[in-house]
């Protein structure tokens, strides 16, 4: 608070000894809306780490946002002047990389640039404003790194000062994300002049209404939700004092509560025992940091309401949380795949297949549409009336890119097959795959969302958030994509090979099968619409056979034999999907 001094009185020492050979010394500054976080770890050769440092300041930096969308001048500088500390903090201690990410309260706030300016200024760093997703990303890859989710359905909520993230996965795979605006300092302070009999009431009726517009009907019903934050931390210490007598260490309570068990029954007898108490009381109960007594209330009453309204019983204290994230992702960039190719495959794109693996889907058709997609890649490059000024032509690096999103494009089956496109972007979006950048994966899961049914347009949010070049790339990749799932429309993998060349002004696709591929011809002609656009050139589709004999003849109209075969495998794809 603004009282406290912006700096501690003397700096940590340093740890003892010196860097193992090969390993990295990095440091993650996580600027969040009721308190300022320093980790400092020692990433090693094999990409895991050893923590070295881990320091936390309150400042209450969200403090007033309910009342107004700007942070207070005085937050913001009791705020720029702990990240300072915690910067030299951290160069005391050797560090080599270091990172500083801002959550809500910066997100939200209409002065942002004045705090990220006033900080570049105070502590000469720049700080990265992340959004409510890749708040819930992090503080996934935290609970992902600290316990086996293999096989479990799960719901992990961070409860920050300013907001909350719901995410939900099953065996590890993340199938829907949420983040409301509403945190344990927000929410205080929005019910700060409703009397104490009747604040419980209003608190839970604040928190259903977010729930009810930001998550929705939830995709699955978790076994255990997995807290994490400083609320769920003070729940862990304040139950296990509760069983342990008040007598016991409250400083001990609050270390190593990783793993630390309760049910909801225990929530909510805590949350009504403190609704009981003035925040004097509260700032007595065992367990209980005093600077947090004023803002628990909210924090437990959103867990409380989160667990009823995902109707889960049982909750799992996770001590680490976005700050854990950043570093994993930290390691992760220093030791990509952390191990290197296995016997000279590409880690990255074996991630991806292992996560289409999983997704339970056609592994054959994506092969062969990984397949095609790559040979016309590859043709059109080849091409200079096509390669020239074509973004994803003219570097090689973006044929991965396509690679993984055919590999992934049906992923979205996992959750259902109606609007499985978009399903498989957001599957992709969070699937958190090693090696690939947050700003890889936003191509990649843009590229396999726009594989059937609408192109890409600025309406769609998913397509709008990406940057103008993401943009072109996306619209040149997806429309080689689409045309490749077009040409195994019946998933059969008739079309052996496909020949793209531009003849007589046009571009000319032709499918090389034994028989007429009737299914894939009408696919083709259909799924030719964005390439054809992109390319700005008429594009048609024909077939031959492998010896070289066949008709070299347009496509079939779509009102031949050829849409009714296309007709019926839809229905079988449903069909499938269903069963």
């Amino acid at each position: 608070m603004s009282d406290r001094p912006s700096e501690p009185p003397t700096t940590p020492e340093p740890s003892p000894g010196i860097l193992d050979v090969g390993s990295v010394r990095v440091a993650t500054i996580d600027i969040g809306s009721n308190s300022l976080r320093l980790m400092v770890a020692d990433v090693r050769p094999d990409g895991s780490y050893d923590l070295v440092d881990d320091e936390k300041v309150v400042t209450r930096l969200c403090r007033g946002t309910s009342r107004s969308d700007a942070l207070e001048p005085e937050a913001i500088e009791e705020t720029a002047g702990a990240v300072r500390t915690m910067k030299r903090i951290a160069e005391g201690l050797g560090v080599q990389r270091m990172r500083a990410v801002a959550t809500c309260a910066v997100r939200e706030a209409a002065n942002r640039d004045v705090f990220l300016t006033r900080v570049r200024q105070v502590a000469d760093l720049d700080v990265e404003v992340i959004s409510g997703d890749a708040e819930a990303m992090y503080a996934h890859a935290s609970v992902e790194a600290a316990f086996d989710l293999a096989g479990a359905d799960v719901a992990v909520v961070d409860i920050g000062g300013g907001s909350t993230e719901i995410l939900l996965c099953s065996d590890g795979i993340v199938s829907q994300v949420a983040s409301m605006s509403i945190g344990a300092v927000r929410l205080t302070e929005a019910v700060a002049a409703t009397s104490r009999e009747r604040r419980l009431e209003r608190l839970e009726r604040i928190i259903r209404e977010h729930l009810k517009a930001h998550l929705g009907r939830p995709l699955l019903v978790p076994s255990i939700m997995i807290g994490t934050g400083g609320t769920f931390t003070a729940i862990g210490a304040m139950q296990r004092l509760r069983h342990e007598g008040a007598s016991a260490d409250g400083e001990r309570a609050r270390v190593n509560l990783r793993g630390e068990r309760l049910h909801r029954a225990d929530v909510r007898r805590l949350l009504e025992q403190l609704n009981r108490m003035s925040d004097r009381e509260r700032q007595a109960v065992p367990g209980l940091n005093p600077d947090r007594a004023d803002i628990i209330l909210a924090g437990i009453t959103i867990a409380d309401t989160v667990m009823d309204r995902l109707g889960v019983n049982e909750l799992l204290i996770h001590d680490g949380g976005v700050r854990d994230g950043v570093l994993l992702e930290m390691a992760e960039e220093l030791v990509p795949g952390a191990g290197g190719d296995r016997h000279g495959i590409n880690a990255r794109l074996e991630a991806a297949r292992d996560f289409a693996r999983r997704c339970n889907r056609d592994v054959a058709h994506s092969r062969q549409v990984e397949r095609l997609a790559l040979r016309l890649y590859d043709q059109l490059a080849t091409e200079p009336e096509f390669a020239a000024g074509r973004t994803a032509l003219s570097d090689i690096a973006h044929r991965e890119l396509l690679q993984a999103a055919a590999i992934l494009h049906d992923t979205g089956y996992y959750i259902s097959y109606k609007r499985h496109h978009k399903h498989s972007y957001h599957l992709i979006i969070h699937s958190g795959l090693p090696g690939f950048r947050a700003e890889e994966l936003e191509v990649i899961a843009a590229t396999a969302r726009y594989h059937r049914r609408a192109m890409p347009k600025l309406k769609h949010p998913e397509f709008r958030s990406l940057r103008p070049p993401q943009r072109t790339l996306v619209r040149e990749l997806a429309g080689i994509l689409r045309l490749a799932v077009g040409l195994d429309r019946a998933h059969s993998a008739n079309v052996r090979d496909v020949r793209a060349e531009f003849r007589d002004g046009r571009l000319v696709v032709t499918a090389i099968a034994d028989q007429r591929p009737e299914a894939e011809l009408w696919g083709g002609s259909r799924k030719k619409d964005l390439l054809e656009k992109v390319l700005a050139v008429e594009t048609r589709i024909t077939w031959r056979r492998p010896d070289g004999t066949g008709p070299d003849a347009p496509p079939p109209d779509e009102r031949t034999t050829a849409g009714h075969a296309a007709d019926a495998a839809d229905r079988a794809d449903a069909a499938r999907a269903d069963g």
